[in-house]
């Protein structure tokens, strides 16, 4: 990949197919586990009402979801499962709204070039950081010095992939950092 570049209102990269796909599949991803439940059609009317509303359940179980939202208040269960309950709706239709426009970028790329719109790169940021906060939680990256131990895997261990794609994906952060707000 290219670095990004601004012109005007447009900021753009020059991206392989593979590292599109690969980009679109682990937003796609991430975007299925904040679906949570939502596919399912529910019977109760109560129940669709507050599917509409973006309250799904949510399994906070899988360490992916518990880093994406995290507990509020670390000594206080209750207060924390309450505090999700009034945020986490909206989070989580702003991160599907967020991986939607990166979706939508990738996929009216021309070639290789991809365009987004500078109102846009935030969206493109925090799903980046999404998707960056998915694969630490899969590698066991909890802080930076865990990183230590996957910098010296060997090529044919299958984390060394994974570990390549989070350190692109940081690439691809530091590359968009500040182009959305200049003019």
């Amino acid at each position: 990949m290219k670095a990004f570049s601004r012109k005007g209102s447009v900021i753009r990269a020059r991206m392989s197919e593979f590292e599109r796909t690969i980009l679109a599949s682990l937003v796609q991803q991430v975007a299925g586990l904040l679906e949570g439940d939502a596919a399912a059609a529910p019977s109760d009317p109560f129940a669709m009402w507050q599917a509409e509303m973006g309250a799904v359940d949510l399994d906070f179980d899988d360490p992916v979801l518990a880093r994406l939202f995290p507990a509020a208040f670390a000594d206080d269960e209750q207060a924390s499962a309450e505090f999700r309950r009034l945020t986490a709706g909206r989070q989580r239709q702003e991160r599907l709204s967020n991986a939607g426009r990166v979706l939508d970028d990738i996929e009216n790329s021309d070639e290789d070039i991809v365009e987004i719109d500078a109102a846009d790169c935030d969206a493109w940021l925090k799903t980046l950081t999404s998707v960056r906060l998915a694969l630490a939680v899969r590698l066991g990256i909890e802080v930076a010095e865990d990183t230590s131990e996957l910098d010296d895997l060997p090529e044919d261990d299958p984390r060394s992939f994974v570990y390549s794609v989070y350190e692109w994906l940081a690439y691809v952060c530091e590359s968009l950092l500040g182009l959305g707000g200049q003019r």
